[in-house]
């Protein structure tokens, strides 16, 4: 995925992986003529699933991932920062398992100083798991 890309972009890749997936589902229909209709829902949740997991990816990764043009400053010392590389982690989620990216920051004077902009972190949604 690439860094940060423009909501036009954002829609563009979202289309395609949808016509990916309707077509991931046409192939296996048409490999399983005889699945019976909870067969076809239970192979379309899956494709569902990873689908929606990535385009939760592309929404958030392709918006921010934190870099800053300017380096923020060492909380500890007030030296600015150096940019060291992406850090990704997965988040399993209801909807799909998303792949996020940070920038990620330390601290040249500072042993172990880190920074993961930008700051919240992820929450679990109130309400219903339905």
């Amino acid at each position: 995925m690439t860094r940060q890309i423009s909501r036009d972009r954002r829609r563009e890749v979202c289309l395609q992986l949808a016509e990916e997936m309707i077509e991931r589902l046409e192939a296996w229909y048409d490999a399983h003529p005889e699945a019976s209709f909870g067969e076809v829902e239970q192979q379309a949740r899956q494709e569902r699933r990873e689908f929606m997991g990535q385009v939760l990816e592309i929404l958030i990764n392709g918006r921010d991932t934190g870099f800053c043009l300017e380096a923020p400053c060492c909380e500890r010392c007030g030296v600015e920062m150096e940019f060291k590389d992406y850090h990704g982690w997965t988040i399993h989620g209801l909807e799909g398992d998303t792949r996020l990216e940070r920038a990620y920051y330390v601290c040249p004077d500072c042993e172990g100083q880190t920074l993961f902009p930008p700051g919240p972190q992820a929450a679990v949604a109130p309400g219903s798991l339905e």
